[in-house]
């Protein structure tokens, strides 16, 4: 999560604009006993969130009990496409909740009928079924899977590579840490699989060379050749950055992928 924040209160500049409101110090005094209660009882890797003690959040805002309003530029980390508190969105939990049935993983459901086929119609030919899971580890898994299974079944047990970008973040389990390039995030691994590897991240910042041949030369260093890859996974924004990857390179990744059969899974 990044360096562990000091939850001391201190005193800083009151701000007063058309959507930040300052007036307290911070972390507030009252706000102390919850962070260290979280300190007590979460794990140290949470000790990066600053320390400001939400009570509420509504659309792009944030507040606590004291206050304080601010712009919320993580976007809630999972609500980046709607906003915090979307009447539409509390509505239809709303509605779920009172229906009664809270979850059915294991049977049919209406819902879920409904929710698939919603998904499939937004979604570009062929890519038509949906498979829902809990979280973006668990997605990155399954993808993991699938694109090392077909590598097997179309070309043997030379297909089995696997390639992400460093910096790149896919969660927290053990494939999903491999696939990522932050460095920090593998020491626990010691044995990490010697067919998933890291090319450059093209953002034109942390490496300057855009062009698509780093990608190839990351390839050929770590001794393998395009029938021996799988799959190839990226974020195209990375939100840990932020940083893009350029259009044109996305595009020559996709265009590299279909004649060697490399599986391509945009995170």
């Amino acid at each position: 999560m990044g360096k562990e924040f000091s939850i001391t209160p201190r005193a800083v500049p009151r701000v007063e604009t058309k959507f930040r409101r300052i007036v307290t110090p911070l972390p507030h005094p009252d706000s102390v006993p919850t962070l260290e209660k979280l300190r007590q009882f979460e794990p140290q890797s949470m000790r990066g969130q600053p320390p400001l003690v939400w009570e509420r959040a509504e659309d792009i805002f944030v507040y606590d009990k004291h206050g304080n309003r601010w712009l919320d530029w993580s976007s809630g980390v999972l609500v980046a496409n709607a906003g915090h508190g979307a009447r539409e969105v509390r509505e239809a939990i709303m509605d779920q909740t009172r229906s009664g049935l809270l979850h059915n993983y294991v049977f049919p459901s209406e819902e879920r009928a409904a929710l698939v086929e919603y998904l499939a119609s937004l979604a570009p030919e062929p890519l038509k079924k949906i498979f829902l899971l809990t979280t973006g580890s668990e997605a990155t898994e399954c993808a993991l899977k699938l694109a090392r299974s077909r590598g097997l079944k179309v070309g043997g047990r030379k297909k089995i590579g696997l390639v992400g970008f460093e910096r790149g973040f896919h969660g927290r389990t053990l494939g999903s840490q491999q696939a990522g390039g932050l460095a920090g995030q593998k020491s626990w691994i010691v044995n990490e699989d010697p067919a998933i590897l890291n090319a450059p991240f093209p953002d034109g910042y942390w490496q300057m060379d855009q062009g698509f041949d780093g990608f190839l030369k990351a390839i050929a260093q770590h001794g393998l050749k395009p029938e021996n890859i799988a799959g190839v996974m990226m974020e195209t924004y990375q939100g840990v950055g932020p940083d893009f990857a350029p259009v044109d390179y996305v595009r020559e990744l996709a265009a590299w992928c279909r004649p060697h059969d490399v599986v391509l899974i945009f995170d």
